[in-house]
Formats: structure tokens, sequence, C-alpha cells
């Protein structure tokens, strides 16, 4: 799948630079193997609605802290909680510890709406796994409206 990322950063004439480094699990991994980005990198949080109609993918800066009940008043939803890891593999064929925007590419419907934190726009250079989480790549933030509508899928900037 990483390799599609790179096709697809190609094809789109988006400039990038990629880091390989150990397994990346959780944010406390980039910490504790110490790892150097030359970029802000990105946490992504797979969210779903109360009654299970309506998934997210919300990518905040990975210092950011996300309050669900805040984020659900800003998307007019009821209840949100974390989707489970089932679902997450059924709908973006991927598992937990390689999220990422680039999970796009093995969107199997159009049912996820992409939520990002707008602060990330304010960098020079965002931080994402290309679908495995031993690599990282590193672009400018501004070149994801393109990778979004290429896919034709629904996402927004929004302050988180």
């Amino acid at each position: 799948m990483k390799n599609e990322v790179y096709k697809l950063l190609n094809k789109l004439q988006i400039q990038y630079d990629k880091i390989e480094h150990p397994p990346l699990f959780t944010c406390e991994d980039n910490e504790k193997y110490n790892i150097k980005f030359d970029a802000e990198v990105c946490k992504n949080l797979f969210i779903r609605n109360s009654n299970k109609s309506q998934y997210y993918l919300v990518t905040i800066p990975i210092e950011k802290v996300v309050n669900l009940k805040y984020l659900q008043s800003l998307l007019e939803e009821t209840r949100l909680s974390f989707g489970d890891e089932n679902i997450l593999e059924e709908k973006l064929g991927i598992k937990t510890g390689a999220v990422s925007i680039f999970n796009i590419i093995k969107l199997k419907e159009n049912d996820i709406i992409f939520v990002l934190d707008d602060e990330i726009l304010k960098y020079e250079k965002v931080a994402f796994h290309p679908n495995v989480n031993t690599e990282t790549v590193m672009f400018n933030p501004k070149e994801l409206n393109k990778i979004f509508e290429y896919y034709n899928v629904n996402y927004k900037f929004i302050n988180i």
C-alpha cells in the first residue's frame, strides 16, 4: 500500500520527503525512538457517531488533544466515540497504528468525512504514515486538497 501512496504523490505532483524508522504504533513511540521529523507530525483518529451511521477520520497536530464533546458540537453530532479496529479495517483497509489521510487509497465507500484541524495549514510541512507505520512522508499541507479532490471525498478544515 505504501507504493500506492508514492505513486499518488507523484501523479498529483506533490513534492515530498520520506523517512524510514522503527514501527510507530502510538504517539509515544515517536518520543521513545527520538525520531527527528522535518515537519509537524499529525495524528489521526477514527471516530464514529453513536448510531454508527457516520464515520470521521480526524487529523490534528500530534501535541493536540481532542475534546470529543467539543468536536461533536462542531460536527453537529449527538455523541462521538472511537471506531473499532474491525470497522477501521473494513472501511479503510488498515489496522491501528497506520491510520492516516493516505488510507483514502483503500476507501471502499465514500462514507467517511475527513476532518482536519485548520492549524496544520500554518506549517511548512506535515507528516503522515504512508499506510505503513515504518515510514513517514512529509509534504506541504496546502497540497492536501489535491488528494481529497482526486478521490472526491467529503473533507473540511475546522478549528478543533
